[in-house]
């Protein structure tokens, strides 16, 4: 068995706190169970890291199909709508205030995956 504690990504990521406010909306491929609103913790051309409060846990799980409809509370990632994802990975752990997740992009457009690779590069490292 491969060791999952290797870095597998192969696109630079941009890191956010909880504070600052960004949030994607999420809406389930299936329709049926609404939508979520997740703090953005990262992003990268492959995908995004997200956070949900603890009280929305029982909503998502692990290879659920996601639409990303959009971004609130940043500037330059206007381009991002309606992307289609899947969680890959989901972390609920009790110590944490929330349930933390990574989604893959699936079949992005080159154009928006430029778009946020031109975001990240264009991004102040602190």
């Amino acid at each position: 068995m491969a060791d999952e504690t290797n870095e597998k990504r192969s696109f630079q990521r941009i890191f956010f706190s909880i504070e600052d406010g960004i949030k994607g909306i999420i809406a389930f491929a299936d329709h049926q169970r609404g939508i979520i609103v997740a703090h953005i913790i990262n992003i990268g051309e492959g995908g995004l890291g997200l956070a949900v409060s603890k009280d929305k846990k029982d909503k998502i799980a692990k290879g659920d199909q996601v639409i990303l409809t959009h971004i609130t509370g940043m500037q330059g990632l206007e381009s991002l709508v309606n992307v289609d994802a899947e969680i890959k990975w989901l972390m609920d752990d009790q110590s944490l205030e929330f349930v933390v997740f990574g989604c893959k992009f699936l079949d992005i457009p080159e154009l928006i995956r430029d778009a946020i690779g031109t975001f990240i590069d264009s991004w102040p490292m602190k």
